[in-house]
């Protein structure tokens, strides 16, 4: 592994932990003081939609005018947004906020990734995803455990105030790495500009979008909510909270650095496709059972499934479509991404609120995750018969 990269993962390690103490317990915070589900929603739905557009924007710029700078840009902007939103939590203010802090967000995760791709081949791509992904997985375990704790004992705002300052202080990180390729001669249209792509390539770009939109939405009805979800089941105070996300966590920290092994072994797409059809009964389980400590083990197998498949999935597909288009088409991914799950957010706390609510949601989630799992095959179909699966990991089935 090159120095750049590990110092990439440390940063990506250190500041995902305050992100993630940062994020157990701000929805917490909001119901404590007054803020019902249907508010939640709303703020969660607003901060997709700033991903889907504002962190496009930022994301591709990157490739112009360096994923480094523009990482500083959204790192510190995304940690300057979190101080803030605690220090006014006005109805208005926390709506606009929102929009820029779901941008920043995004923007430093696509960036990160698209960094990845600059500084790695496919010989050690798959193995960088997988540890890159699983750090940060680790991370949030620890930050969720902590979150849950810190926010029982020291109180949600001053806990909140700690992890958005540490946060902040994390990003002096950056500076240990270097500016990545750029080329500042690029005119904004091409970057959008997939005219010279193969058909086999615009293909996998038509499936690996679909599929992207149906995950997210299906995600986006219930994985934001996690901890208030664990609060109105099954009344759960922070601390329990934050361990049972912290489980979850750990599944995914540990299969997802093991990914690539598991790849290796049985074949990428077999990997994926296993996985990705356990998830679907996982979910409509979650609807049903009435054990606390049940439904913990289950929520914490779907969460762990379907983060394992990830960085298999990023680095197969984006390492089958041009490199130069890396940071634009995830960038594209992302959009999707957000707006489904923005879209997701706000029936959050319309389903909720009917009779056997929860029940309803994850049975709605499930049918997407379903036909995710349907276009799976499709999306792989082509890059089966290419040679990049062999390339990454050694195992073309």
């Amino acid at each position: 592994m090159s120095k750049n990269l590990k110092n990439l993962i440390l940063y990506s390690f250190c500041s995902s932990i305050f992100w993630a103490i940062y994020k157990v317990v701000f929805n917490l915070y909001l119901r404590n003081i007054g803020f019902e589900n249907d508010f939640i929603g709303t703020i969660t739905s607003i901060e997709m939609i700033g991903s889907a557009f504002l962190g496009i924007l930022i994301g591709v710029l990157g490739d112009r005018f360096g994923k480094k700078k523009l990482l500083y840009f959204a790192s510190y902007g995304f940690g300057l947004l979190l101080f803030l939103r605690v220090t006014f939590p006005i109805k208005t203010f926390l709506l606009t906020l929102s929009f820029f802090s779901g941008g920043f967000m995004t923007s430093r995760m696509m960036l990160l990734n698209s960094y990845i791709i600059d500084i790695t081949d496919n010989s050690i791509r798959g193995k960088a995803f997988g540890f890159n992904f699983g750090v940060t997985m680790g991370s949030g375990l620890f930050g969720n455990f902590l979150g849950g704790f810190l926010g029982e004992f020291i109180g949600f705002k001053i806990t909140l105030y700690i992890s958005a300052i540490a946060y902040i202080i994390s990003n002096i990180l950056l500076y240990n790495i270097p500016e990545s390729d750029k080329n500042e001669n690029t005119k904004f249209k091409d970057i959008f500009n997939i005219s010279d792509f193969k058909e086999d390539e615009l293909y996998i770009l038509k499936y690996y979008y679909i599929r992207t939109f149906m995950i997210s939405f299906g995600a986006g009805l219930f994985v934001n909510f996690g901890n208030l979800i664990f609060k109105d089941l099954f009344d759960m105070p922070p601390t329990l909270i934050g361990i049972s996300l912290s489980i979850a966590q750990f599944g995914a920290a540990m299969g997802s650095i093991f990914s690539p092994v598991f790849s290796k072994k049985i074949g990428p797409m077999k990997y994926v496709m296993v996985l990705s059809g356990l998830v679907v009964p996982l979910i409509i389980s979650l609807g049903f059972v009435k054990s606390a400590y049940l439904f913990v083990i289950l929520y914490a197998l779907r969460f762990s499934f379907m983060n394992m498949t990830n960085p298999v999935t990023m680095t197969v597909v984006l390492s089958s479509l041009p490199k130069n288009k890396v940071t634009t088409i995830n960038s594209f991914r992302e959009s999707f991404n957000f707006f489904a799950r923005s879209i997701a957010a706000i029936m959050f706390g319309l389903i909720v609120s009917l009779p056997n609510g929860y029940t309803w949601l994850f049975l709605i989630s499930s049918i997407f995750y379903f036909f995710a799992f349907i276009v799976l095959f499709k999306l792989f179909k082509p890059i089966k018969k290419g040679k990049i699966l062999e390339e990454l990991y050694g195992n073309n089935s």
